[in-house]
């Protein structure tokens, strides 16, 4: 039988197919424990978060953000927690579990419960409604809505899919007819929203976000890179302009005087952030990171975020007093914080904010590896004044040197560090809950956060040298 579907379109579809195109690059081993360890909990990890999808009782693709239903009640499908979660598990399907029916068929399901979500009546009106139920209708409680973040992240995670998919199987229609309606609609969403004020991934501030920003250039640029090639040339320019205009809005987000980034402007409403530090930024670098310089985990302003928010966490949680040398700074969200996993307070230490530490550094060993280098200047030298004492404004790391390969190992143990601290307060099953107690090291907040495991999976990934994109 003749296909439906012409000659271009196929080839358009192949020209997508490539991934991971970036080189492996061996990020130096450091610590062997925590090397092994993590072989070990990223089966743990993936195996945690496959368990959260299609729970009994629930509407095929529902991803629990946690199986939790009381003391929080976390039995809910966040769209951006679903989003990355569904991303993390793409990324296995597309190199350690290729061609693997049972991941397909969960991918299958939750681009099935994502569509479903894009028509469902909700509070807001809109494709920023933030969370659903089990039986996929939407939670009509009052809320921190819209949050636009969630149309953003749902995209490049079925584009990664549409890729992924078509690779392994060749299957034009589901692509054409399934998958390339919902991405156009929800980056069609975007570019009409994206300078809009709205919730913020952590739900409790109301403005225009670093983060947000981030994750809808990432869809946006390879929604035209998808568009382009699949023949719709309008669409295309459409997401491109769109991206630019969000670059230019990005960038003004950098505090020269306080050397680091602030992650919100225009606030409307919600938690009031004196020191505008926050650990979505890092986040945004991980996950919204398009290799090209922008806001990626190796750049400067990126860098001296860093620096600036693990100070204000070294000195602010006890379990950060005395530390050994080999534990890593426990993080939390932001230095104002008060939700204590289940209720106002005292925040706590998170499980995804400290693992991003270290997939920020994996990220940026692999970034400068794969291009030329680095060269400190008056916005980066703090932090590499961290991990080379001789560091000064003008000093240049290039790859093979030896002042390169000494930043780079101290660098890979600084990651493995933050993992350590991550080793030591979880329990021996290998469970991470969304957050350890800030006194004692304990878990607290939601058990088993399927987020969480999802960090980890995506972390030992660029510990691997082959981040996920």
């Amino acid at each position: 039988m003749k296909s439906p579907y012409s000659m271009k379109t196929v080839l358009a579809l192949l020209s997508l197919t490539p991934l991971f195109t970036s080189d492996v690059v061996a990020v130096p081993s450091g610590n062997s424990t925590i090397t092994a360890w993590g072989s070990k909990q990223d089966g743990i990890s993936f195996s945690t978060m496959l368990g959260n999808i299609n729970p009994p009782g629930s509407s095929k693709g529902f991803i629990a953000a946690s199986l939790s239903t009381a003391g929080p009640n976390y039995y809910y499908s966040w769209t951006r927690d679903s989003a990355l979660v569904a991303r993390a598990i793409t990324y296995k399907y597309s190199t350690s579990y290729q061609n693997d029916p049972k991941i397909l068929g969960l991918l299958k399901d939750y681009v099935t419960y994502q569509v479903n979500e894009q028509t469902e009546s909700t509070v807001c009106n809109c494709l920023g409604e933030p969370k659903f139920n089990p039986d996929g209708s939407s939670f009509s409680g009052p809320w921190g809505r819209p949050q636009n973040d969630g149309p953003a992240e749902r995209a490049s995670t079925m584009i990664l899919f549409a890729k992924s998919y078509y690779a392994q199987t060749n299957d034009v229609g589901y692509v054409s007819n399934t998958l390339k309606p919902a991405i156009y609609k929800d980056l069609d969403y975007i570019v009409n929203v994206w300078g809009n004020n709205c919730f913020d991934l952590w739900e409790e501030v109301n403005g225009v976000h670093f983060y947000t920003l981030m994750m809808m250039r990432h869809g946006l640029v390879q929604g035209s890179i998808f568009a382009n090639t699949l023949g719709d040339s309008t669409r295309a320019n459409t997401y491109k302009t769109a991206a630019q205009n969000i670059k230019n809005r990005i960038d003004t987000f950098w505090e020269s005087g306080s050397n680091y980034i602030v992650v919100t402007q225009n606030q409307s409403a919600g938690v009031n952030k004196p020191s505008g530090l926050d650990v979505a930024v890092l986040l945004a670098a991980n996950q919204g990171g398009l290799g090209d310089g922008v806001y990626t985990p190796g750049s400067d302003k990126v860098l001296a975020t860093a620096v600036a928010l693990e100070k204000s966490f070294a000195s602010l949680y006890p379990i950060n007093k005395n530390l050994p040398s080999y534990y890593g700074t426990a993080i939390g969200r932001y230095p104002e914080d008060t939700y204590n996993g289940n209720g106002n307070s005292e925040a706590n230490p998170w499980f995804i904010a400290t693992t991003t530490y270290a997939e920020l550094y994996y990220r940026a060993i692999s970034e400068w590896t794969n291009g030329s280098g680095v060269t400190v200047n008056s916005i980066n030298k703090e932090f590499f004044s961290k991990f080379d004492a001789s560091a000064t404004n003008g000093k240049v790391y290039t790859p093979g040197s030896d002042s390169f390969n000494s930043l780079v190992n101290n660098v890979a143990i600084a990651a493995d560090n933050f993992l350590s601290t991550v080793r030591y307060h979880q329990t021996s099953n290998g469970s991470l809950s969304e957050q350890f107690n800030r006194y004692t090291g304990f878990m607290t907040g939601a058990r088993d956060l399927t987020w969480s495991h999802a960090a980890m999976v995506t972390a030992l990934a660029a510990k691997a040298g082959t981040p996920s994109p």
